[in-house]
This record gives C-alpha cells, structure tokens and sequence, in this order.
C-alpha cells in the first residue's frame, strides 16, 4: 500500500475502481494525468486479446479546451501505458516515473476525464 491514502487504495485494489493523480503537464495550454486501473475480466466476446496484467498504469496530457467536450484516442498526447503483474511492480514503476503515491485520489477530485 506503501505511501497511498488508504480510501484510495481500496477502492482500487478492494473494489477494482480505477484511482488518478494530476501531474504537472509538459506540453504547454495541456493537462497530464496518471491513473491507475486493476485488471478486469475480459469479455468473451472481444475481438482481441489484450496482455495478462493485475493492473495498468496510464498516463496521458490532453488540450485544455478538450477537457470538457468530446475527444478521441487520438487527442491524448504523449500517452503511456504499462502493464505489471503485482504490486511491488506497480509501486516500482510509479517511483521511477516521479509519481507522489500519496497525490492518488478519486477519479472527480482530479478532474480525471475519462
């Protein structure tokens, strides 16, 4: 759980809901986000199969005026995604990147997008 609000961790690792964090953009006029989600179930009737991972690590800016209207894949700039296994994992990835483990919240209180 290591520094994580413990509300916030369990709503991702006891609920499976997904947690996000507001960063500091790089691109200017952009917002940066990074938000975790657990694995869920895949359905059978999806046309791909997608990696075996326990969570997922995204990170994304998007145009500030993009914000509150409707955008596509495509309006995400310098998305990321990792994909790890367990925990120790995801705390290690989250260290690397600069990431304030602490700084995780709900989704609205970050004005998370998706």
């Amino acid at each position: 759980m290591e520094n994580f609000n413990k509300s916030v961790w369990n709503r991702l690792y006891n609920d499976g809901e997904h947690v996000a964090t507001e960063l500091e953009a790089i691109l200017p006029g952009c917002r940066r986000w990074v938000a975790i989600y657990k694995a869920k179930p895949e359905h059978p009737l999806l046309p791909w199969k997608r990696p075996e991972y326990k969570y997922s690590i995204l990170y994304f800016e998007l145009k500030q005026e993009l914000i509150d209207e409707y955008f596509s894949e495509e309006d995400k700039q310098r998305q990321r995604t990792f994909y790890v296994d367990n925990e120790d994992e995801l705390f290690a990835i989250l260290h690397e990147q600069g990431v304030d483990l602490s700084s995780f919240t709900y989704p609205w209180k970050c004005d998370y997008p998706l």
